[in-house]
């Protein structure tokens, strides 16, 4: 199975982060909103039976509901609040008086459940077939004989409708915000991400051949920023090392052209030529002369490898720099002798470094070699060795 790219991982996250927020909010406004209907409707009922006993007479043939029918507003709030409403004998549990809707439900309590409402005064539900009612219990004392419980109840079908009309928008929201959300965050991603495709696009045309080419910069300084810039610098490094290459393989290819050329005219004009054994013997001792020039050249690329590797460990151990070179001259003077050009070496006293002998013993062979080998017949090389201060100078100078 492929794995899902950046881009799909950012929307899944965007839309499962949306949908949890919004599932959240949902959860807690559907919570609020149930809350504060309850409260609502427990506020009416009291509220309606604070004013249903103003309009409540007892008579000796029980209680009942005295309003002027003349009056609309009187009227309809006798009406509306004293739809549900039961009224009991508290002494016998008797019912005295119900409201027509509550006969049609058959809601009448036992003598049982009346000393049950009325040792628990407050709220109750109950829940028939037909509704699902909420009463609110108090006690009328008209006089000091007779003491009655009032049930009035509401409907609680208008708070589950709220309820339910609150749980299908929600039904509806999640969904499509969770929709809009995917939608929202695969285009968020893919603006966030396009500076990300141009440097990758122009990383692509970056090769061996075109480093000198740099990853753009958008000028914000942002991460993308930085990271172009950490990769310019890497590049940078990249064509200077790619550079030293050519000029090593350059090197390499003029140090190892001039011996195979001198080892094959020799070895054709030999093969060419009726050679006695004395003139065959001079041209083998060549031969092995530029196969030991051959091995050297590459034991010093061996060197050289194992030094940019880090593998070449120096001693630091007291060295007389001046001895060094001193021995150095002896033993390259007849090769200056050979050419004709005067060795002047300046090393009077001890000029003592920390260093590795036999290392520091290469530097100076090499430098004294490649005076000689530089400088023109007759011509003169000079070394000096000095302290200065703290420091020891070494100096080769030639014409």
């Amino acid at each position: 199975m492929k794995p899902l790219g950046l881009r799909a991982k950012l929307s899944i996250f965007y839309a499962a982060l949306f949908a949890l927020v919004l599932s959240a909010f949902g959860a807690i406004s559907y919570r609020t909103l149930a809350i504060r209907l309850d409260a609502a409707i427990n506020q009416e009922l009291e509220e309606m039976a604070a004013g249903l006993r103003g309009y409540l007479e007892f008579r000796d043939g029980g209680p009942a509901l005295v309003y002027n029918a003349e009056e609309p507003e009187e009227a309809n709030f006798v009406r509306s609040a004293g739809r549900y409403l039961q009224i009991y004998d508290v002494n016998g549990g008797r019912l005295l008086y119900q409201s027509a809707d509550l006969e049609v439900l058959n809601l009448e309590l036992s003598p049982d459940e009346v000393q049950s409402a009325v040792r628990n005064l407050g709220l109750d539900e109950v829940v028939s077939e037909q509704v699902r009612l909420r009463f609110h219990n108090t006690m009328i004392k008209p006089d000091a004989q007779h003491t009655y419980l009032m049930r009035l109840g509401a409907s609680l079908a208008p708070e589950l409708t709220a309820l339910e009309e609150f749980r299908r928008i929600l039904l509806l929201i999640v969904p499509g915000g969770v929709l809009l959300a995917a939608l929202g965050g695969w285009f968020m991603a893919r603006i966030a991400l396009k500076p990300v495709d141009e440097l990758r696009a122009a990383a692509h045309q970056i090769s061996i051949s075109r480093l000198d080419r740099r990853l753009p910069l958008r000028g914000t300084t942002d991460e993308l920023d930085r990271l172009a810039e950490t990769f310019n610098q890497v590049f940078v490094r990249l064509q200077e090392a790619v550079e030293q290459m050519k000029q090593f393989t350059a090197s390499i290819s003029h140090e190892l052209r001039t011996p195979l050329t001198a080892m094959r005219g020799e070895a054709e004009v030999a093969l060419l030529s009726d050679y006695s054994r004395e003139e065959y013997r001079r041209v083998l001792a060549s031969q092995l002369e530029e196969f030991e020039r051959l091995n050297r050249l590459v034991n010093e690329l061996l060197t050289l490898a194992r030094a940019e590797a880090g593998e070449i460990h120096l001693a630091r151990d007291p060295v007389d720099l001046a001895a060094l070179v001193r021995s150095a001259v002896e033993l390259l003077g007849p090769v200056a002798a050979e050419r004709k050009i005067s060795l002047q070496v300046e090393a009077g006293g001890t000029v003592e470094v920390s260093g590795d002998q036999g290392w520091l013993e290469r530097l100076v062979l090499n430098l004294l070699d490649n005076a000689i080998k530089f400088t023109d017949r007759e011509g003169s090389v000079r070394l000096a060795v000095h302290s200065n201060g703290n420091e020891a100078v070494l100096e080769v100078r030639d014409t």
